[in-house]
This record gives C-alpha cells, structure tokens and sequence, in this order.
C-alpha cells in the first residue's frame, strides 16, 4: 500500500463545467493544458500538479479516492 503519491487535478465548480473538462481531456486536448485554462486551484499553474502528498494533507473524499486508484 502507497504512503505517497502523487496527483494531478482539475477544480471546478459546478458538474456541467466538470463535464467540459472530462470532454475535452478525452478529445485530445492536453490535461495540462484544461487545467491550466479552467481549473480554479492554485496547482493550475503547474498543469493541475499537486505533486507528492501523503495521507492527512488532502481533502478527505479526494485523498480516498487517490489511494483507492493506486490499489486498482
């Protein structure tokens, strides 16, 4: 089991500007690129990089699901 990881993210507000950006994520654009365009966290200047974290540093739901991807 993972201590660290490390994780990229795109923040949004509402569930329809989620589903613009899961769209254009799959339609070829550069994940860097969206989140550095429509990402409201400060990581959006580094392409939505949150870098190495452990457990304790993130919100609860996001690092659960964090660790949860690395199990899989």
């Amino acid at each position: 089991m993972a201590t660290k990881l490390s994780s990229s993210h795109i923040l949004v507000k509402t569930e329809a500007e989620a589903n613009v950006v899961f769209f254009d994520v799959t339609h070829e654009k550069k994940f860097e690129d969206v989140a550095r365009e429509k990402s409201l966290c400060p990581s959006r200047k580094n392409g939505g990089d949150l870098g190495w974290f452990g457990r304790g540093q993130m919100v609860k739901e996001f690092e659960n699901a964090a660790f949860a991807s690395q199990n899989q």
